[in-house]
């Protein structure tokens, strides 16, 4: 197909003294693999604990606002209603979610992966 070609692709087939056509010769496809048997130690790790972290900021918030929190209440954040908190494991975002309460535990959905 003429005129298929990628700027970067016709750059280089320039170099090399070809048409961009001729620089795109089709690969040959892969033989079908069948897939590997599972490792045992894949099995441990997909079991391993991992802690993660939903951290909402809350400007001025210290030790003594803790210690005096009662049920029921409400804590104001900078944090804009509606939008979704980033869900990490360490330094790693592993996706997107929004506050949820189940019965009564404070719990978060996830609403898309990055």
């Amino acid at each position: 197909m003429k005129g298929d070609a990628s700027p970067g692709a016709e750059a280089a087939a320039a170099l090399l003294g070809e048409t961009a056509d001729q620089a795109l010769t089709p690969v040959a496809e892969w033989p079908e693999q069948q897939p590997a048997e599972p490792l045992p130690f894949r099995k441990a790790i997909g079991r391993m604990p991992v802690e993660v972290d939903v951290v909402v900021p809350v400007p001025d918030f210290k030790v003594r606002h803790v210690l005096a929190l009662a049920p029921g209440q409400v804590i104001e954040s900078h944090w804009n209603h509606g939008e979704d908190v980033p869900l990490r494991a360490g330094e790693v975002r592993l996706a997107w979610t929004e506050f949820e309460v189940i019965e009564d535990q404070l719990a978060v959905r996830v609403t898309r992966l990055p």
